[in-house]
């Protein structure tokens, strides 16, 4: 190889770290270790002849030569479009894949688009649900693949991102601590809800539990209106509502872990090549 050719893997693993922030979840995202990880970027940083990130013990950024090389995410997509579109001809099959509420239209429009035009001898149905319910149908075997966001880390899936959990409400909603917090959650087996609920008591917070539903529409249309907070990912909130950050009055959160489920046994060509598909469109490739 040249000194001028860029080698892919090194490159995916620079890319990896710098949308991750950690060489750990890098090292997850690709399935590989945390110490092939390093020796990529490693490799890289010599080829170039430069740093790419400023490395502190709980704190990774790119350095201004490592943002210019993110510019290369286009790069890789492309190689992978056209490396995806040259073997999906011969891939078939039937796969059955979940997605969480609370992903949005547009990764579910996105994903599905590319799966109809590269993947036109598979046979896709689609699940759409709560994450807790979509990892009882994985468990139970009628998915093949599911999208969710959980709080724990579910053994065997891989977890493509961990967005802080965030109170959110709308605009004109006010909360001074003088009644009880005002809350929409989901039902009693929503992990999300178990722990906002922990937090709560622990933090000696007041609160009152005014919604409790099964639908992502309804809880969010019940924050939009002023009604009561909620808790989302980080990455999931609508731009039309607001992240409340206030220590003296709401218990910082923890993390949720956005993972993709796979049905244990013998992975089939068609679940491999969708379970890729649904982690780029979550990634935004």
């Amino acid at each position: 190889m040249s000194d001028t050719d860029l080698d892919i893997k090194q490159l995916r693993a620079f890319i990896s770290v710098a949308t991750e922030q950690s060489f750990t979840g890098a090292a997850k995202a690709l399935n590989c270790t945390q110490g092939t990880i390093s020796s990529r970027i490693r490799a890289l940083e010599n080829q170039l002849g430069v740093r790419l990130f400023d490395r502190a013990r709980f704190n990774i950024r790119m350095t201004p030569a490592g943002s210019d090389l993110f510019g290369a995410q286009a790069l890789l997509e492309r190689h992978d479009q056209l490396f995806g579109h040259a073997h999906s001809k011969n891939v078939s099959g039937t796969v059955s894949m979940g997605i969480a509420e609370g992903f949005g239209s547009p990764l579910l429009t996105r994903l599905l688009r590319r799966i109809r035009h590269n993947y036109t001898a598979l046979s896709i149905t689609v699940s759409c649900g709560m994450s807790w319910n979509l990892r009882r149908m994985v468990d139970e075997g009628s998915l093949d693949l599911a999208l969710v966001a959980l709080i724990d880390e579910v053994p065997g899936a891989t977890t493509l991102s961990r967005p802080r959990l965030q109170w959110v409400g709308s605009s004109d909603f006010e909360f001074d601590g003088s009644s009880p917090l005002p809350i929409a959650s989901y039902a009693e087996e929503c992990p999300f809800r178990n722990s906002i609920i922990a937090e709560l008591e622990e933090a000696g917070v007041t609160f009152n539990e005014i919604l409790r539903g099964v639908s992502e529409q309804v809880i969010v249309s019940a924050v939009r209106a002023g009604w009561a907070l909620t808790v989302m990912p980080e990455n999931l909130v609508p731009g039309d509502l607001k992240v409340f950050v206030r220590p003296s009055l709401l218990p910082s959160l923890g993390r949720a872990r956005v993972q993709l489920l796979e049905t244990p046994g013998p992975e089939s060509e068609g679940v491999r090549v969708i379970a890729r598909e649904i982690a780029n469109a979550y990634r935004g490739r």
